[in-house]
């Protein structure tokens, strides 16, 4: 016996689906605007007589053949006296509520219209009267365009509506018919499972099933992409879920899904995929301002799609290509496009900010909780720096004296506010800034040029808030103004601050720094997202956060979920995941898994020369040192090698020494700010045949995310133990963890640097028959808290003092009978 799925829809959402729509629409919906509608609605419902009741909420189920609907929504307000009901939607404009009262929006009628149904049906009525209430919240006009309809003409529209509505379902209905019989008879892609990936999919699995969270740490080779993918499609096909987030932090990492999708659809698997790439990289308009008013791509959009919909939905993998294909067959932007194809996919690829930047992030699947999606979050080890940056925000004193420059001949009114601004950031300076440093603070954390409040400064924000208001309204009236571009990029910065300020509590601090060039930055900064990233996560029913160097498990439990609770091991049968709730927040206790490299030791070498120091003190006595181990390292067996180094300033220091000894062949250097291309070029040197030694920097785009298979890395040098730079915020973030009683050093500085070195490490040995050395050069690296963050794979190791012990143990394994 087959069971129903029931489907859920808001009546908004069904209006939104349904109704006829024409061209992109440029919408500037700042807060202020929106507490301005709340409040309004509120004003208006307050005036209304006895027998009033606000916020009404109604539902209705419709049975269909093949699932149930379950239509909800919430009526802004109901007027129940002496026999006779009226309806009320309230809507607040910025335009003159007259005009809209003589011609109302389609979309608000229908709105109406359904809600009007549901209540003649609950109620059994013949009819009922129907009110738009138009209103706007600065003038506080108001003008109510009120009807009586019959209960037979709203039955005739709503069924109009749903029958509309269905049709789409029963198309979904039918892919997944079809997507679940092939997931049913998929098999595993490829021809055996390597060492830990069966293990790790059965985990996935168990936690898709049990709606729970996994930390895994599975070595690079494991296979960890497919390993993941291929549980929770079987999870999709039975039902488990609804929708799978491929969630990625760099390109490379979406490179490597999408060529699991296509191994999985060789292999008999029917998945509707697409790939959603940053909007700046796929618009068809790049050196423009995108404003949708005037992109020919956004004219008449939702008409072409419409009659492009039927070709479109035969494909089943939208990538950058095919997007870009569709966009200019139907001249439609390939951006908006693959936002609206992810409506009907089963797999979204994108970025890590699309499900949790709070600027950015697609509503429409985490404002409603209309899908039981699971979160799949590759290379996870970026989550603490990413949740920090996307919860962070940054007003500078140039941005703010350039946009008042712009505005002040054009529009004296904004000028006015953002020189209110300009005054209130001169206060906050000379109050701030000029203070005598205080107690409050370790000597290490102290900066004359930087200074921290736990507190917002209001007068500040408020001269912020009046601005977006401001200019709210004059981006309304001006459409077409010459200065309408530039305006709005200031315009998004500082709503986006304002946004960020929402989150500020205990886990933030103020900051306000003097620049090197007298500049003055104000920023809202992130010390501790594990508050928000624990509530983040629950957008989805499960989530599996997974990386090669997703290690110590304690250290990713505290930095995104705020508990020291040792996460539960996920081979432990007996042990049910937990989530422990308390008075303060949800404690979330994942459970983790930890894989052995699948790997032969035999082919990895890793020594460490422990008599090279390379702190930013005395580094600089190290320095032909270093450049003597590059050298004989890479000469001792032609090939290719990568040498990392903590900055580009002590990498050139060096490079600049191996290169006047001319004894290093096919020196690459990584240059800052390398566009896609030079990052292509430089990665197309390594061959299996070529002698390349390439200088990169920890951390940057060739210190993760890339795949060198077999000869084409051969060895892999690490110059120090990858600390970030000591600056205010590193330091801000050490103090606050050390005043919660925890190890701030150990989070702000050596974790994060450590787990740069593995990443680094990592790009070596990416198949189970690929050979190659390490070395790490740096006395911390013999020290005990160091070792104690070894992945077992990096066991057994050598410890050398001089570049003789060098010699011989590298020439010791490249003669090995092993070596082929």
């Amino acid at each position: 016996m087959n069971i129903k799925k029931t489907f859920k829809v808001s009546v908004k959402d069904l209006i939104t689906a349904t109704q006829q729509k024409n061209d992109l629409a440029q919408i500037f919906v700042s807060r202020t605007r929106t507490l301005a509608g709340i409040m309004e609605h509120a004003r208006i419902q307050a005036m209304r007589p006895e027998g009033y009741k606000k916020e009404v909420s109604i539902s209705t189920r419709v049975d269909h053949d093949l699932f149930f609907l379950d239509i909800f929504g919430r009526i802004d307000g109901m007027l129940d006296s002496q026999g006779l009901i009226l309806v009320e939607e309230i809507k607040t404009t910025r335009l003159y509520p007259d005009l809209l009262c003589n011609h109302p929006l389609s979309s608000h009628m229908a709105q109406l219209k359904c809600y009007g149904h549901m209540i003649t049906k609950k109620k059994k009525l013949a009819a009922i009267d129907l009110q738009l209430t138009y209103s706007n919240p600065l003038s506080k006009k108001i003008c109510e365009h009120k009807k009586n309809y019959s209960a037979r003409d709203l039955k005739l529209f709503f069924d109009q509506t749903i029958t509309a509505y269905i049709a789409q379902l029963e198309t979904d209905t039918n892919w997944a018919l079809i997507r679940n019989r092939s997931i049913k008879n998929l098999t595993f892609p490829y021809d055996d499972f390597r060492t830990g990936q069966r293990e790790l999919a059965e985990a996935v699995y168990k936690i898709i099933k049990n709606k729970k969270i996994l930390f895994a740490r599975a070595p690079t080779g494991t296979g960890k992409t497919i390993a993941t993918l291929y549980p929770a499609i079987k999870s999709l096909g039975l039902g488990q879920i609804d929708k799978i987030f491929y969630l990625t932090a760099k390109t490379p990492g979406r490179t490597v899904a999408i060529k699991a999708l296509k191994d999985l659809k060789k292999n008999g698997a029917r998945l509707k995929s697409v790939i959603l790439t940053a909007k700046q990289k796929i618009c068809f308009m790049p050196d423009k301002i995108c404003d949708m008013d005037v992109c020919p791509y956004a004219q008449a959009y939702y008409t072409k799609l419409n009659q492009a919909m039927v070709k479109i939905i035969k494909h089943e993998l939208f990538d950058q290509d095919l997007l870009e294909t569709i966009g200019q067959t139907y001249q439609i932007c390939p951006f908006e496009l693959s936002l609206d194809i992810s409506l009907v996919c089963d797999i979204i690829v994108c970025d890590l900010n699309y499900a949790f930047d709070p600027r950015v992030y697609l509503k429409r699947y985490f404002d409603k909780n209309a899908y039981k999606i699971t979160f799949l979050i590759d290379e996870a080890h970026n989550l603490p720096d990413r949740l920090r940056s996307m919860y962070s925000a940054d007003l500078l004193k140039s941005d703010i004296l350039k946009t008042q420059k712009l505005v002040r001949d054009i529009a004296p009114e904004l000028s006015k506010s953002l020189v209110t601004i300009h005054k209130e950031l001169s206060r906050l300076k000379k109050k701030e800034l000029t203070k005598n440093k205080t107690d409050s603070l370790p000597h290490w954390a102290h900066d004359p040029n930087f200074k921290e409040l736990t507190d917002l400064p209001e007068n500040y924000m408020k001269a912020i808030e009046q601005f977006v208001a401001t200019a709210d309204l004059w981006l309304d009236k001006h459409p077409n103004s010459p200065i309408r571009a530039e305006l709005i990029d200031f315009y998004f910065m500082t709503t986006a601050f304002l946004t960020i300020a929402r989150f500020f509590d205990n886990h933030y601090r103020f900051f306000i720094e003097k620049k090197d060039d007298q500049d003055i930055n104000t920023r809202l900064f992130c010390m501790d997202p594990s508050r928000v990233f624990s509530r983040l996560i629950q957008r989805g029913s499960s989530a599996i956060l997974f990386s090669a160097t997703f290690f110590p498990t304690a250290y990713y439990q505290t930095i995104l979920f705020g508990s020291k609770e040792t996460p539960n091991n996920c081979t432990d049968e007996n042990k049910e995941p937990k989530t422990l709730k308390t008075k303060e927040s949800d404690k979330i206790i994942p459970y983790s898994i930890v894989l052995p490299s699948p790997f032969p030791k035999k082919n990895f070498k890793l020594m460490i020369h422990s008599n090279i120091q390379t702190t930013y003190k005395t580094r600089q006595h190290f320095f032909k040192e270093v450049a003597r181990v590059i050298t004989l390292t890479v000469n001792s067996k032609p090939g290719n090698y990568m040498v990392f180094f903590p900055s580009y300033a002590y990498m050139n220091h060096v490079v600049k020494i191996i290169e006047q000894e001319n004894q290093v062949p096919g020196i690459q250097i990584q240059a800052p700010r390398m566009t896609e291309l030079e990052r292509e070029n430089f990665l197309y040197q390594f061959t299996p045949q070529s002698q390349i030694t390439g200088f990169a920097v920890m951390g940057g785009i060739f210190g993760e995310g890339i795949d060198l298979e077999g000869p084409r890395l051969i060895g892999v040098i690490v110059v120090g133990v990858g600390l970030p730079q000591i600056c205010p915020e590193q330091n801000q973030i050490r103090a606050y963890y050390e005043a919660r009683n925890e190890d701030g050093f150990f989070n702000a500085y050596q974790m994060p640097g450590f787990n740069r070195v593995m990443q680094a490490t990592g790009r070596l040995i990416r198949r189970e028959t690929d050979r190659g050395v390490v070395i790490l050069i740096d006395e911390r690296f013999t020290r005990t808290d160091y070792k104690n963050l070894f992945p077992e794979e990096w066991y057994p190791h050598e410890t050398i003092s001089n570049c003789r012990q060098l010699t011989k143990n590298l020439k010791a394994f490249w003669k090995s009978e092993n070596y082929p």
